[in-house]
């Protein structure tokens, strides 16, 4: 049927169940910032309490990359099953928790099933819904995004005022119940039999080592240099290794097809360009607009919904656009879009440009990584085959997250760099980034400023990379499209 949606009968269950998986990790992230100071008064430990976040974050990425070995061997239903029930329990727990440690125990668990759910989400899409429908269910979770990118942050605010922080987890024990009850029978069941399991061990320690020394460095990047220096040798020299492991494993948990196949790696290549770059400057806007323009913290962390608001119109746009364009196509504009608009960005933001403008071109950033976000997903789809959509989408997603976290450090050994060299210390960013609110000074004001506009300076250099990939890609897409024809 030619009309058919999305919201169709025959997909409405699955629909939601994967909505509702989309929403569970949206609502996770945003409410739990807002609550990490009241867990800090309530359970104390406030040294190691930053590993509520960066133990979710850990699991999260590392269990993405056991997801999909495991999707495809025993199916995207028993795994979908399973998991769900592994995150209801460890929700719970963290609701429960009587102690930091607990609970960023029960954190690293529920971390490492909401990777895995995740990955379920992305194969479900392609296993479910035919070919074009495929960019529709990828906007309608970018869709869930943006709507929790408005409501989330004052969701969680009310929560909080009304019953404390363990609220926020136990909101998710009805919701992840619906997700199962939706899901059960309705998701695609891609195997009638389950087969073993390869778990590659040596490659799953090997990466864990990756995901952690990279997260470790990068937390360190402001404080402690040698530590810094120590991860990166660590991720890269595990790096290396695992590449060697891949290449004589029969199985690895990552496979290099998946990485370097063209056009995947192109598509690889552009997303985590797209998002190294933009999140990199999003990630310190409200950090701008707090010591800069002197907001208060609240109102400051609500500026980065307009890249959200970008991101989400433009991902319903390019899931029509790919309808009568090639999706390499698509993908271009947006990556072409993304490096220009930082450059403007940062030019807007070293001469004081009218706050409206930044806010402008901000939008305009979401945008570019909106047009390239859905239609890359759609077309990893497209050109994998279903007996390892579990595989190709979980090493996406990992390089992604992957992206996503190197860019968020750039940003800060950037900035840092910059207010260090002219203030001589950096407690003004320091104490800003941890949510405190801030009397800035003219001095701090002005460093800030200057180091926000490298920020946006180094990110539309990494913009460039995408540029790159992004004509390697439509060049590649090309090709094929002239041989088929």
């Amino acid at each position: 049927m030619t009309d058919e949606t999305i919201w169709s009968r025959s997909f409405r269950a699955a629909t939601f169940a994967i909505l509702m998986v989309v929403a569970l990790s949206a609502f996770d992230g945003l409410a739990i910032t807002a609550a990490f100071p009241s867990i800090t008064e309530d359970l104390g430990s406030v040294s190691i309490a930053p590993w509520i976040f960066t133990g979710y974050l850990a699991a999260s990425a590392i269990a993405v990359i056991i997801g999909g070995p495991v999707i495809d061997a025993v199916g995207v239903r028993r795994t979908f099953r399973l998991t769900s029930i592994w995150f209801l329990v460890a929700s719970a727990a963290c609701a429960l928790a009587p102690t930091m440690l607990v609970l960023i125990v029960a954190r690293i668990a529920q971390g490492a099933a909401g990777g895995i759910l995740t990955a379920v989400s992305l194969a479900a899409v392609g296993l479910t819904y035919p070919a074009r429908l495929h960019a529709r269910a990828f906007a309608a979770m970018s869709v869930v995004w943006g709507v929790l990118g408005f409501g989330g942050p004052a969701l969680g605010a009310v929560l909080l005022e009304l019953s404390g922080w363990r609220v926020i987890f136990l909101v998710q024990l009805p919701l992840t119940a619906a997700a199962m009850v939706a899901g059960w029978n309705t998701l695609p069941s891609t195997r009638d039999k389950p087969t073993k399991i390869d778990y590659d061990r040596r490659g799953i320690v090997l990466l864990t080592v990756v995901v952690v020394a990279s997260i470790v460095s990068i937390d360190q990047l402001s404080s402690r240099w040698p530590v810094t220096v120590v991860g990166l040798a660590v991720t890269v020299a595990c790096a290396f290794a695992y590449v060697r492991h891949a290449r004589s494993y029969a199985e690895p948990v990552l496979s290099l097809d998946h990485l370097t196949r063209i056009p995947m790696r192109w598509l690889h290549l552009v997303a985590m360009f797209v998002l190294a770059a933009g999140l990199a400057s999003n990630n310190y806007l409200p950090l701008y607009m707090q010591i800069v323009h002197k907001t208060s913290t609240g109102l400051a962390a609500f500026s980065v919904l307009f890249v959200t608001i970008g991101w989400t119109l433009a991902a319903n746009v390019a899931s029509r656009l790919v309808e009568r364009y090639p999706e390499s196509a698509v993908i271009t504009v947006g990556a072409v879009a993304s490096a220009p608009v930082l450059a403007v960005g940062a030019l807007a933001i070293a001469v004081d440009a009218n706050i409206a403008i930044i806010f402008f071109l901000f939008f305009a950033l979401g945008t570019a990584i909106g047009t390239v976000s859905t239609p890359t997903l759609s077309m990893l789809q497209a050109i994998s085959d279903n007996d390892e959509l579990g595989r190709v989408n979980s090493a996406h997603q990992f390089l992604r997250s992957f992206a996503i976290t190197l860019g968020v450090g750039i940003g800060a050994a950037v900035l840092f760099a910059v207010v260090g060299r002219q203030l001589g210390d950096v407690e003004v960013v320091r104490d800003a980034l941890k949510g405190d609110d801030v009397a800035s000074t003219d001095e701090a004001a002005g460093a800030v400023k200057d180091g926000f506009a490298w920020v946006m300076a180094v990110s539309a250099l990494l913009g460039t990379g995408a540029i790159v990939a992004a004509r390697a890609l439509w060049r590649s897409d090309r090709q094929d499209s002239s041989v088929n024809h």
